[in-house]
């Protein structure tokens, strides 16, 4: 009976160890576990802040234009979101639609921001007036591209340089013939000229020349002066050209804004009307007489290099030359070469 017992509490002193040690184990388990949330937790760091940027619209407008560039001015209207931008720019770059190269580039930079709003950024960039470009838009921030985009210009030889604008246009030319003298017959030429400018025009200077049509040698040449020509007004002004008779002319009319030629037009007159002939028809040889054409105060040309020597027509190329064998030739020699196989079988 007493060893009964005795086994009894040894077995429950068991159980209570077993009891006691698993608890234990569970603990430290979750006291393991505990700790290493709270390491993790105390190491976790939260994602770098990060701003956006884009692009919304591009204007292009030319600032200035000469004869060989244009100065354009770029604005990009830029959407920011998220966190403060650090040292951001837009780049520009003007790639060439012929060549596919690098033209030129210039950059801007971007004002920090950290609220959500709207930047318009602007920058100039020069390029040749001949050609057409893409203009490629980057976005950069702390050194990250955060949007892209392009814009094409084209057909830039369009635009009028600042040199050569004056608002005055030649609407029409009317003659008349004012007297014939010693084969020179005297021409009145009435110029209308109207400025469409919003301002009264310079004034500038013009100059009537009268060409040959054929020759396209100057018969005579006249300057004079536009006058300031009131907006949305017409001035007529007439001049007097002196040129030999019998000939067609070509008159045209130059305007100058000091050295530089602004706009030229021509248009022609007929003193030897013709008709027009058939294609199958002879060319004629014109005969002009160039002595009509010199001018006062010209200098004088010596006898001999006022002539004309025609070069000799050369002979055509297969002249006096040995024809080569035809095919009457060919068969004649055929004949003869039967004609000897024959007699020697026989």
């Amino acid at each position: 009976m007493r060893c009964a017992r005795l086994r009894t509490g040894i077995m429950k002193s068991g159980n209570l160890l077993v009891i006691v040690l698993a608890s234990i184990l569970i603990l430290a388990f979750a006291i393991v576990i505990i700790k290493g949330d709270v390491v993790l937790e105390s190491g976790y760091k939260s994602p770098p802040s990060v701003s956006s940027l884009s692009i919304l619209d591009v204007d292009v407008k030319p600032v200035e234009v000469t004869s060989a560039m244009i100065e354009a001015n770029v604005t990009a209207y830029i959407n920011h979101r998220g966190d403060k931008t650090k040292n951001a720019t837009m780049l520009i770059r003007a790639i060439s639609s012929d060549t596919r190269l690098l033209e030129t580039q210039v950059s801007a930079p971007i004002p920090e921001t950290e609220s959500e709003k709207t930047l318009s950024i602007s920058t100039n960039i020069k390029v040749e007036r001949t050609g057409g470009y893409e203009l490629n838009i980057l976005l950069f921030d702390n050194g990250s591209i955060r949007d892209s985009g392009s814009v094409n210009i084209q057909g830039l030889n369009a635009l009028t340089p600042q040199s050569k604008r004056s608002g005055v246009v030649l609407s029409n030319i009317d003659f008349t013939v004012g007297s014939v003298s010693a084969g020179k017959v005297s021409i009145k030429s009435d110029i209308y000229l109207e400025n469409k400018g919003t301002e009264a025009s310079e004034n500038l200077t013009m100059t009537v020349k009268a060409r040959e049509a054929t020759s396209n040698l100057l018969a005579d040449k006249v300057g004079t002066e536009t006058g300031m020509i009131a907006s949305e007004a017409t001035a007529v002004k007439s001049v007097q050209v002196v040129v030999p008779e019998g000939y067609n002319y070509m008159v045209v009319v130059e305007l100058w804004k000091g050295d530089t030629l602004i706009n030229t037009w021509e248009k022609p007159v007929l003193l030897a009307p013709t008709k027009t002939v058939p294609k199958e028809s002879v060319e004629k040889k014109v005969n002009i007489e160039v002595s009509k054409f010199v001018r006062e105060g010209a200098p004088d040309v010596s006898e001999k290099e006022g002539k004309y020597y025609p070069a000799a027509t050369p002979a055509p190329a297969y002249a006096g030359m040995p024809k080569e064998p035809g095919f009457e030739t060919l068969v004649a020699i055929s004949v003869l070469l039967v004609v000897f196989t024959l007699r020697r079988r026989l």
